[in-house]
């Protein structure tokens, strides 16, 4: 399984310190501790070299000290990570409000960790306990459920609605992990009525019931999170739309075949259809009704350019909720 950055970073970050403290290690025992070969170890080191203080001038780069023939490494100048942190009035607010927000939500972290790190703070002077108060939104009243059968291994029914059919379905759920992807908790479960391994927002789970079946343990199980949760269906031919400026972020929060720049009025430039700027996209979408409703929601800054029959989907759509505000 490749690495991912996180990864990298995590142990090129841990390397610092560690050798800080150990100067004149070998490059093979920095590869068993850290579990990579020396190899990489050796490219982790070469990062560190261009890494420093903002300014980057030689004498602001972290100082590695190699000695290839004996095989070792130590660190003359660390840049300040071997330092320990220290919060400033601001940072420790903000941190705190984050870490009571955090323990309640009931299912999502643990809860003593977080209470631990509170009481730390307090006793490094962070004067937050009396002038913060936090209460976090109830986003997903169906967390403590879905946290639940995870750790007892129980099978879920769930009432859920999918936005991309603007339906609401009930299934029977093996719930294998929970994640948190761009924003959002996600349940990862083998559904049943689809007879896969498949994602859930935990936000769009409107009923939610334990069972007592035992929920079925899966074979494999890829410990990677995924970057995004929407998989387009392969099946369905992709539709050009042009976006605005403004409708930009589509093309990198969904999977799109093509992308071509449209030109920005300048001196001797005429806009493109009236328009300025923008992209032109080719996007495999949930289906037509999802195109439709992803159309809607951008508000007009999105155009359907080569599927007419959805284009006229979206201006009838569009001219009945104007209707209903009337």
């Amino acid at each position: 399984m490749s690495e991912t950055a996180t990864d990298r970073l995590a142990r090129v970050l841990g390397l610092v310190p560690y050798i800080s403290r150990r100067p004149g290690v070998a490059l093979a025992d920095l590869a068993v501790e850290f579990g990579v070969s020396t190899e990489q170890i050796s490219a982790d080191l070469d990062l560190l070299m261009v890494c420093g203080l903002p300014g980057y001038y030689p004498d602001d780069l972290i100082d590695v000290v190699l000695d290839e023939e004996g095989g070792t490494v130590s660190i003359a100048f660390d840049a300040g990570i071997e330092r320990p942190v220290r919060l400033t009035s601001d940072e420790a607010v903000a941190l705190t409000v984050a870490l009571r927000a955090f323990a309640d939500l009931p299912g999502l972290v643990d809860a003593d960790a977080v209470y631990s790190a509170l009481a730390k703070l307090e006793q490094a002077g962070a004067q937050t306990a009396d002038a913060v108060r936090v209460s976090a939104a109830d986003a997903a009243p169906a967390l403590g459920a879905v946290r639940q059968a995870i750790d007892e291994s129980r099978q879920i029914w769930m009432r859920y609605y999918t936005a991309s059919r603007d339906a609401l379905t009930e299934r029977i759920v093996d719930p294998i992990r929970l994640l948190v992807t761009d924003g959002h908790s996600y349940l990862e479960g083998y559904c049943h009525a689809a007879d896969a391994v498949r994602h859930f927002r935990v936000d769009r789970i409107e009923e939610i019931r334990v069972l007592d079946e035992p929920a079925q343990g899966q074979l494999w199980v890829d410990s990677d999170i995924p970057e995004k949760m929407f998989h387009p269906d392969p099946q369905i031919p992709p539709v050009t739309l042009r976006l605005e400026p403004a409708a930009r972020w589509v093309a990198e929060y969904y999977q799109t075949e093509d992308a071509v720049e449209l030109p920005v009025a300048g001196r001797g430039r005429q806009p493109v259809d009236g328009r300025d700027g923008g992209l032109r996209v080719r996007l495999r979408g949930g289906g037509d009704e999802w195109l439709v409703r992803l159309v809607l929601s951008l508000g007009g800054s999105a155009v359907i350019e080569d599927r007419p029959d959805l284009a006229v989907q979206v201006a009838e759509r569009a001219a009945q909720a104007l209707a209903a505000y009337r």
